[in-house]
């Protein structure tokens, strides 16, 4: 048997390689898949969460509400409700939707199906792109989550100083509402009636 021409080793080493890149594509396009997917439930755990907060605040507002704000208690009612405001505001701001930064499914199907590509270089781009959602989705992810445990932070302080604000209104008659006002008393007559 003689020995091999030295383009085939060099080819079937190419070949080999190329097979293995292909291989190695697929196993990452598989995992980005999974990874893809955790993403995708961050992003609705998080908007579960920030619904949470707005559905909260807004049922503490509705609750108390401006009830807590009169002029006899130097308008302290307005810290639990600026806060709730607050709250709702920065869990908004964590719902707003968002672009991705990437080219739409049509977009990138309109582009790649007839390239003059090989099937492997696609693979590669089409990893690319899940790559790059991934990162770009994780990216909005991490401010978002840190806008909602904001929110989370000015709902909990805006109770928290609404039980206060409450707890001081019923304690103290200076602060109190519904203090009931001291009984005075009516002068009795010391005279009869007089007869006709």
């Amino acid at each position: 048997m003689s020995a091999p021409h030295p383009w085939m080793k060099s080819w079937r080493k190419t070949r080999r390689s190329a097979e293995e890149r292909t291989k190695r594509i697929r196993i990452l396009n598989a995992e980005l898949d999974v990874i893809r997917n955790a993403s995708y439930e961050r992003s609705r755990t998080i908007d579960t969460k920030a619904s949470f907060i707005v559905v909260a605040a807004g049922v503490l507002a509705s609750v108390t509400g401006l009830s807590l704000v009169a002029r006899e208690t130097w308008f302290i009612g307005l810290v639990p409700f600026a806060l709730t405001v607050a709250a709702v505001a920065v869990a908004t701001v964590a719902l707003w939707p968002r672009k991705i930064g990437l080219p739409s499914a049509r977009q990138v199907v309109d582009a790649w199906v007839d390239a003059d590509m090989p099937a492997d270089e696609l693979e590669d781009n089409v990893l690319e792109v899940k790559a790059q959602e991934v990162t770009n989705r994780d990216a909005q992810n991490e401010k978002r989550a840190k806008l909602t445990n904001w929110g989370f932070s000015l709902l909990l302080a805006g109770l928290a100083s609404t039980l206060v604000v409450v707890t001081l209104n019923a304690i103290s008659p200076t602060w109190s509402q519904n203090d009931e006002a001291e009984p005075t008393q009516t002068p009795v007559s010391t005279h009869a009636p007089a007869t006709p």
